[in-house]
């Protein structure tokens, strides 16, 4: 059942309100006065039942998400942060001022999986949709990065390791008594593979591998000879998962990195300092001005740059009803110079002969301001919450995206209104000055 938002504006005899004491100048009450909760408490009302007891308001779950990701924080520290700031409390919704949190943080969780990644994406695109005529610029920046999953770096020792300890579990569940459950030997071999690079480490390290793969298969076969069949059933796609871990080999394609997270994929983007990513690829167009985010997509797997550019532009067409002119690309996006109405631009190597001194110019313009894409990309990820993806799930990378650019774009949006409302009061000022300057004139 959906809980009943509280009306801020109803006042108490023992209470006061929180607009009485706050400054209602501060960037969230302006961000959280000009979003239209109304149209979130319309929208996800299909996700709840009409019957049981009501579930946490609307527009506290959908602010403390937004608020989670404006200030980079975690689900437990936004429910301490939110019971000492008026301000949260206010954007949230609430009319008085309230001690503790409403919930538990584990609440976030059921509601994230409730709205879905459908759900996520409305708020995403209502952030879009809140820059009005400004996030529907003719020129939009795209480019790519890795959204990296929270996964250990993979070996095939900490993958076996894993695989022991779930055989080891299953077989409690299942009441199955097992020849040995190696947890003291696999704990030594992982132990004799550290350190592998040593010369006089590396024959000991190799051989503990091995061992390790021996015995996760040992434990597998043993659990599907003496499980039941209706458990063997359940687990049945988990054990080829665990077989499909331990038969890959070293050039095999689409390898299992995770065991929690196996859509996992190892990508290369030429870093010094990283060599290799573990994630899924996430592209991202944004406006070519004022670097609104329009479109944001998690992709499985490692494709080229140049097929990441139509699915965003499909997002950008169902959100927000728009598709810009040009797209302004790096190098990686070469192989496609045209998708409906919109034009792919890449750099050349050199400038066309054909192309006169103005266009030249132009186009380094343009090609210099791609740049702007990629302190974009970094504050999503130290600022945002982007730079690890600690939501499970297929679809978290998605979410984790969405999630992460309505962040940037709301704290973008509180920024601008704080001006805006800075600017009217300074404008006022200045009328009022003029006007009693023009009166003490008349009376002189």
């Amino acid at each position: 059942m959906i809980g009943k938002t509280t009306n801020q504006n109803q006042r108490d005899l023992f209470q006061p309100l929180l607009r009485d004491f706050i400054n209602m100048s501060h960037e969230l009450v302006l961000l959280g006065n000009k979003i239209d909760w109304d149209y979130f408490e319309k929208d996800f009302s299909m996700y709840y039942s009409k019957t049981g007891q009501p579930a946490m308001p609307i527009r506290l779950m959908v602010g403390s998400l937004m608020l989670k990701r404006i200030y980079n924080l975690s689900d437990e520290r936004l429910c301490e942060s939110w019971a000492m700031n008026p301000y949260m409390q206010y954007f949230c919704g609430e009319a008085k001022f309230k001690h503790q949190f409403p919930c538990d943080p584990s609440d976030f969780v059921h509601f994230r999986n409730r709205i879905g990644e459908e759900g996520v994406e409305k708020i995403f695109a209502y952030s879009v949709h809140l820059f009005g005529v400004k996030s529907k610029e003719k020129l939009n920046l795209s480019d790519t990065t890795v959204g990296e999953n929270n996964t250990t770096f993979p070996t095939d020792a900490k993958l076996a390791k894993k695989i022991i300890d779930k055989c080891n579990e299953i077989a409690i569940k299942g009441s199955v008594i097992q020849r040995q459950s190696y947890v003291r030997i696999s704990k030594q071999l992982v132990r004799e593979t550290h350190n592998r690079k040593h010369p006089k480490r590396r024959k000991k390290a190799k051989k503990a591998d091995r061992k390790l793969k021996t015995i996760a298969g040992r434990l597998l076969r043993e659990l599907e000879r003496k499980l039941p069949d209706y458990l063997l059933k359940e687990y049945r796609e988990e054990f080829e998962l665990y077989y499909q871990v331990l038969n890959q080999k070293r050039t095999d394609k689409n390898k299992i990195y995770s065991i929690h997270k196996p859509f996992t994929s190892c990508i290369a983007k030429g870093k010094v300092h990283k060599q290799y990513e573990f994630g899924t690829k996430i592209g991202l167009n944004t406006t070519f001005k004022t670097l609104i985010i329009t479109a944001i997509k998690s992709f499985e797997g490692n494709p080229h740059d140049s097929k990441t550019i139509e699915p965003l532009l499909e997002q950008m067409e169902k959100n927000i009803r728009h598709t810009p002119d040009e797209i302004i690309y790096d190098r990686g996006g070469k192989g496609i110079k045209q998708i409906g109405k919109t034009k792919i631009s890449t750099p050349d190597y050199r400038p066309l002969k054909r192309d006169t001194a103005y266009q030249k110019r132009v186009k380094k313009k343009k090609f210099r301001r791609r740049a702007a894409i990629e302190p974009v990309i970094g504050h999503l990820k130290t600022d945002f919450r982007m730079n690890q993806n600690y939501l499970s799930g297929v679809n978290s990378p998605q979410v984790n995206a969405f999630l992460a650019a309505t962040g940037w774009n709301l704290k973008k949006m509180m920024k601008q209104l704080k001006e805006k409302f800075e600017k009217s009061i300074s404008w006022i000022i200045n009328l009022v000055i003029q006007l009693l300057g023009c009166k003490q004139k008349l009376s002189c």
